[in-house]
């Protein structure tokens, strides 16, 4: 693995990090709860 490959690596799960810290830093609800699903949907087309 080449260091460009390995610094977009880092750098896409931190930013996954990130949006899961977001989703869950909202109050509990529905809306919370189809953004989780969204996210872990979107996670799961692009693997």
């Amino acid at each position: 693995m080449s260091i460009t490959q390995y610094r977009a690596t880092i750098k896409r799960a931190r930013e996954r990090r990130r949006l899961y810290a977001r989703i869950g830093s909202l109050p509990d609800s529905t809306f919370r709860k189809e953004l989780l699903a969204i996210a872990q949907r979107h996670e799961g087309e692009n693997r």
